[in-house]
């Protein structure tokens, strides 16, 4: 079939058609908010596991790609990537945490270890080890211009305790070989 053949027949396809939408109007529907917070999170977590910049949802190439893929999708800014739907996923990751520790019925090992980051900023942080071996990152905290080691840990310590009933996660034990790394930081 020769090129003006092609061109001719979808040409007369179309007038005969252009009374009927286009398929792509009924691909795309409104997200519900529901879906746009999904999708939100969606997005974060392709950036975030891709080692992205949060400016990647405001390229061209990226919006051209959705465009392609989703007509009509709006991409959030990165902005909202960066504040309001990376504070949500924090939010849900917490509170998943808190969940999975507080469900451990045969309670959870408080783990303690400290580091100096990039920084020189000295950082001791804590995980949850569950009964089945899961790891949860409860937190860390800058203790760099703690002087009294020892106070300093049993202050931190004490107010693991208290954010962990308020929490009803109950702690079976605490392991560490921070405390010599705490005191060798100072």
């Amino acid at each position: 079939m020769h090129a003006d053949s092609v061109i001719s027949t979808v040409s007369s396809h179309s007038s005969v058609n252009s009374r009927q939408s286009a398929i792509s109007n009924f691909l795309c529907r409104p997200l519900s908010a529901n879906d746009q917070l999904w999708f939100e999170q969606l997005l974060l977590r392709m950036i975030v596991s891709n080692a992205l910049p949060f400016t990647f949802v405001e390229n061209e190439d990226t919006i051209a790609v959705f465009e392609f893929l989703i007509p009509g999708l709006k991409l959030p800014k990165r902005k909202v990537i960066g504040g309001k739907v990376l504070m949500k996923s924090a939010q849900l990751l917490q509170e998943n945490i808190i969940k999975t520790a507080r469900s451990d019925t045969d309670r959870v090992t408080a783990t303690f270890d400290s580091w100096t980051n990039i920084r020189q900023e000295h950082i001791w942080g804590v995980v949850f080890i569950t009964t089945n071996g899961q790891s949860l990152i409860w937190g860390a905290h800058d203790i760099s211009s703690e002087r009294s080691q020892t106070q300093n840990v049993i202050n931190h310590i004490e107010k693991l305790i208290t954010e962990t009933e308020k929490n009803r996660i109950n702690i079976k034990a605490f392991v560490s070989d921070s405390a010599g790394e705490y005191a060798a930081a100072r």
